[in-house]
């Protein structure tokens, strides 16, 4: 049994030590520049620690639901290559908020995801989020997108 989530449980305890070791490089850094990496790595590594654990527990980190209709390999594969390449337009177009909130709703539902209070919530706590960590703390302007610069531009060039 142990045997056939072996390679489950080697790549999570790989991204564990990864994102460790990330989130200690931008502690050891000190100072704002070290922020962004020790954030980050923290928060993916106590995810990743959580998927350890159910991958040593030997549940899957799924959310239980069954696959939508033909969610089978090439439906899979056409998601993982067409949900960043239509994010990438949707951010050239509509800008990080509209594309984000775009995709952090649609993806869920493709993937057959059906409780809309948790997708809503997941995505609004995670543009609050970057909000507070990209735009508030390191003082970041995020794409604005191509449709809201011409909507909103005052005619300086």
């Amino acid at each position: 049994m142990l045997r056939a989530r072996l390679p489950a449980i080697l790549f999570a305890s790989a991204l564990l030590a990864i994102l460790v070791h990330v989130a200690m490089v931008g502690f050891a850094a000190r100072g704002l520049a070290g922020l962004f990496p020790a954030i980050v790595g923290t928060v993916g590594a106590v995810a990743a620690l959580a998927n350890l654990i159910q991958a040593v527990r030997g549940r899957d980190a799924g959310s239980g639901e069954a696959p939508p209709e033909g969610a089978d390999g090439p439906w899979l594969a056409g998601l993982s290559y067409g949900v960043p390449a239509a994010y990438a337009v949707m951010l050239w177009l509509l800008g990080f908020w509209a594309a984000s909130a775009v995709t952090l709703l649609a993806l869920p539902w493709l993937l057959g995801y059906r409780r809309p209070v948790v997708v809503l919530l997941v995505c609004v706590g995670t543009l609050l989020a970057v909000q507070l960590v990209f735009v508030q703390v390191f003082d970041m302007v995020l794409p604005r997108g191509l449709l809201v610069e011409r909507l909103f531009d005052d005619g300086e060039d």
